[in-house]
């Protein structure tokens, strides 16, 4: 421990010391720092540093590779920034002006997302055991001991908008709880009842409420207006009455704007996305597949593949089977090909446990009870090179499976039982084409998923 200790205490120094940084976070293996001036950053003393495998600059962030270990460093790290930060509260105007925060898209997702692949991955865990039971028909789906388990399952992925909410507030450096009321808001019986129903209006406007379950497109809209709606109200309310007055001003504004603004948007251009998707099937089923099967995984991040929804039941109903589930699969797979290859990854050139820990399980949640978030939100999205290889696996897959034209013969969850239960057509060209998918991403992912470390 003393010598983490002093290896941490060294890691501050050679970075420019605790004035030069902005920011601390930490991931699998990296300590991720955002730094004033990165050219104070001392590379070669750093690299002469054991615990050192590797400096990489890359979003605004320059990352110093710990391993799995990285979370006792990042610790010791953050004690001596934060007894730093009286004297970090004397800058300057001019430091405070250049101590604005950078922000890029992967680096939000991953912040929103990292503090929560732990309990994505137990309950998703929790999804994967109950599916195996009632399959083998060991379980009722009906049964006391099967509810009490899948809320247990379901909780976190039902209440996403919460958890998200409270950490993209975190990570925006705004208050968490009111980031976690706004999305609670969404989910509160009150509004839940009134899904389903029409003709309602909110002070005169049109409501048409939405089932915000398990989406994570509107908490991002709403946490961003909520982040700066909050700074100009501390801008312009007296800081003895911020206490109650900020919370109460954003909860009032912010949650009738999304459900008359941000939710049915999101619904509209769902909508159209469905339209354009099957004019593409009327053209080309190549191409649709193609364009379906790569944007398929993202669409369900920004909650817009809700949109398919009603075509693929329309489908179902008039002609037995549906094309867009037919390439979604394929979509499905390609994310297990990501997780499968980051695990061989770490398993074999890596040697990174951790890494190893997470893939694994998120790739056996993805497979028996066809739960991919953890792999979407904690591997996919932080990562520009998962994001394009998710791409063109389930592109690829996609393409093959609509050309051949594959189907699904009802409304299912993807995972491993529903290839074993035949709930596709053509089965045989349903296995290539998700083979394809999964083939492609879990090789792209092992060669070319990760950046290369160099290690002593």
């Amino acid at each position: 421990m003393d010598k983490i200790n002093k290896d941490a205490v060294a890691i501050l120094k050679y970075v420019g010391g605790p004035q030069n940084v902005n920011s601390l976070v930490h991931c699998v293996t990296r300590l991720r720092f955002e730094l004033k001036d990165s050219h104070k950053i001392d590379e070669k003393k750093l690299n002469d540093l054991s615990c050192v495998l590797s400096i990489v600059h890359t979003g605004g962030q320059d990352q110093i590779v710990i391993g799995p270990n990285v979370a006792e460093y990042y610790d010791i790290i953050q004690q001596k920034l934060a007894a730093n930060k009286q004297t970090d509260s004397t800058k300057s105007p001019e430091a405070n002006s250049s101590n604005k925060v950078k922000f890029s898209l992967t680096k939000i997702i991953s912040g929103a997302f990292m503090p929560l692949l732990s309990i994505m991955s137990g309950a998703g865990m929790v999804k994967a055991i109950l599916t195996v039971l009632t399959s083998l028909h060991w379980l009722s789906a009906t049964s006391t001991p099967y509810l009490v388990l899948a809320a247990a399952g379901n909780s976190v992925f039902y209440f996403l908008p919460i958890f998200v909410g409270i950490t993209l507030a975190k990570e925006f450096k705004a208050d968490p709880f009111v980031g976690g009321a706004l999305g609670a808001a969404l989910l509160e019986p009150s509004f839940t009842h009134l899904i389903g129903k029409h003709g309602l209006n909110f002070l005169g406007m049109p409501l048409d409420p939405i089932d915000y379950s398990t989406t994570v497109f509107p908490i991002f809209v709403i946490i961003g207006a909520y982040v700066i709606l909050e700074r100009l109200l501390k801008r312009i309310i007296p800081q003895q009455l911020q206490i109650f007055l900020n919370s109460t001003i954003c909860l009032i504004i912010l949650v009738p704007a999304t459900v008359l603004i941000f939710g049915p948007f999101g619904n509209t251009v769902g909508n159209w996305i469905s339209t354009i998707i099957m004019w593409l099937f009327g053209k080309s089923r190549l191409v649709a597949g193609l364009v379906l099967g790569a944007s398929y995984s993202f669409l369900t991040v920004l909650g817009l593949h809700w949109g398919l929804v009603p075509i693929t039941l329309q489908n179902l109903k008039i002609y037995g089977g549906d094309v867009i589930g037919g390439v979604g699969v394929c979509a499905f797979w390609a994310q297990i090909g990501v997780a499968l290859g980051a695990f061989l990854y770490s398993l074999i050139k890596s040697k990174n446990p951790k890494l190893e820990s997470l893939a694994g399980s998120v790739t056996v949640t993805g497979i028996f009870a066809g739960v991919t978030e953890p792999i979407l939100y904690g591997l996919i999205m932080p990562s520009k090179r998962l994001i394009i290889i998710t791409a063109i696996a389930g592109g690829l897959g996609g393409a093959v499976s609509a050309s051949l034209h594959v189907v699904v013969k009802s409304f299912l969850i993807d995972n491993i039982f529903s290839i074993l239960m035949m709930m596709y057509e053509p089965i045989g060209f349903m296995i290539l084409g998700s083979g394809t998918a999964l083939l492609t991403g879990a090789l792209l992912t092992y060669f070319w998923g990760f950046e290369k470390s160099t290690k002593k």
